[in-house]
């Protein structure tokens, strides 16, 4: 690599305040940083920063081996433990970033990569690559010529990919937002389209069924119960210790049993904060609004796990089914509740508390009209997940052809002379 570029190490001084903040995203290559984050940079002074112009290859030297790297459009500013790269005259910019983000690249950059540990583990803190060890990794460039022909067919044959990936992703945006709607209607509305509807006297809520009652949460659930927060070791449970929960572990409406983290055989717990098959578990606490308050039941466990102190399990009484709570705890209507109801200062965890939780309304129809709601619910949304779990396994194969092609083309692993 060391006749592809020269290392450009200029400095913004005075100059930083006329220049565009920039950063390169692993996706999205090198773009303004406002783009992707409103607030403020950390530095107030930014003069030791590092300038950049257009043509220059910018890489990441703590996540390089994650493929952050990009061609800068932009004259800017980036952080100074950024690799900002010139490429040489008989080098193209685009090739080069196709090059360095190619498995067998990357592959070698883990491989040199200076930091605590290696690229694998959970214990880097700061994987750097530098200069040296990037130049000294062998590499075949063909003419310039043929750089700019292969640059110019892999954006025809790339921006096909990612057109069907877009149309993908709307797919199953729509696909999603159909998911919810099924669920926010019966679980609010019923089946029966015929049936007479009274005020439920909540506006999260609206019409519901006349036979329908409106409750407390607190009415309808005998069991609000908080785990704890113990200092956990990290890894995952085995058969003789114990896992606490993490707060993702119900994200998306699912239960996530490896979202754990191992605990020392030496703890000791309350048996009540056991997780147990059945369970209705709801995060009380995540930095994302839109994670407060997401719930799912445990369908399936094989380790032995307590609640954190970021979620609660709630115990449904008699007059609730488990699976029409779990169904509501994923609806529109309890999301409008929880978004209303959460608390924190800005930058910092946004919670929900347990009171709030006890005070939202929920609709309760007679219990056999709740199990018949759920099995209509779940025929429905097992086609709808099914469906887009095919367009995600699309996604996915077509990211992996997309790469390979790349990769291929590069490497010359295929001749693509002619059709560039």
């Amino acid at each position: 690599m060391w006749a592809t570029f020269d290392e450009v190490d200029a400095r913004a001084g005075d100059a930083w305040e006329s220049l565009p903040l920039l950063s390169v995203s692993q996706y999205r290559g090198v773009i303004p940083r406002a783009e992707i984050d409103d607030s403020a940079p950390r530095a107030d002074d930014l003069r030791i920063y590092k300038t950049c112009i257009p043509g220059d290859v910018i890489l990441n030297r703590m996540s390089a081996y994650k493929g952050a790297v990009g061609v800068s459009r932009f004259a800017g500013l980036v952080s100074p433990d950024y690799l900002v790269m010139r490429p040489r005259p008989d080098v193209s910019p685009d090739f080069l970033v196709h090059l360095i983000k190619t498995p067998w690249f990357v592959g070698e950059m883990s491989r040199l990569v200076r930091g605590i540990g290696s690229t694998e583990g959970s214990n880097v803190r700061t994987p750097r690559i530098g200069r040296r060890e990037l130049g000294s990794i062998k590499v075949d460039m063909p003419p310039k010529r043929e750089q700019i022909g292969t640059v110019a067919y892999l954006d025809r044959e790339a921006a096909e990919i990612d057109a069907f990936i877009a149309d993908q992703e709307v797919l199953i945006g729509l696909l999603t937002e159909r998911r919810g709607a099924t669920i926010s209607y019966a679980v609010t509305k019923g089946l029966d389209t015929s049936a007479s509807m009274k005020d439920s006297g909540s506006s999260a809520l609206g019409d519901i069924p006349s036979h329908w009652k409106p409750a407390a949460m607190r009415r309808v659930v005998s069991e609000f119960v908080q785990g704890v927060s113990p200092q956990a070791e990290g890894g995952l449970a085995d058969a003789h210790s114990i896992g606490v929960l993490r707060a993702g572990c119900v994200n998306g409406g699912t239960f996530n049993e490896l979202d754990h983290k191992r605990l020392s055989t030496s703890f000791g717990f309350d048996d009540s904060i056991r997780v147990r098959l059945g369970d209705v578990i709801v995060n009380r606490a995540s930095g994302s609004p839109k994670l407060v308050g997401s719930a799912a039941r445990v369908r399936s466990l094989s380790y032995n796990l307590i609640l954190s102190d970021k979620t609660f399990r709630l115990s449904p009484a008699d007059s609730l089914a488990p699976d029409f709570l779990e169904l509501f705890l994923n609806s529109a209507p309890y999301r409008t509740q929880v978004l209303g109801a959460i608390s924190g200062a800005e930058g910092l965890a946004n919670n929900l508390p347990m009171s709030a939780l006890k005070s939202m309304t929920i609709p309760i129809p007679p219990l056999t009209e709740q199990v018949k709601i759920a099995e209509y619910l779940q025929r429905e949304t097992a086609e709808l997940d099914a469906a887009i779990a095919d367009a995600r396994e699309s996604i996915a194969l077509s990211r992996e052809r997309r790469a390979a092609l790349i990769s291929a083309a590069v490497t010359g692993k295929i001749d693509i002379r002619g059709a560039a």
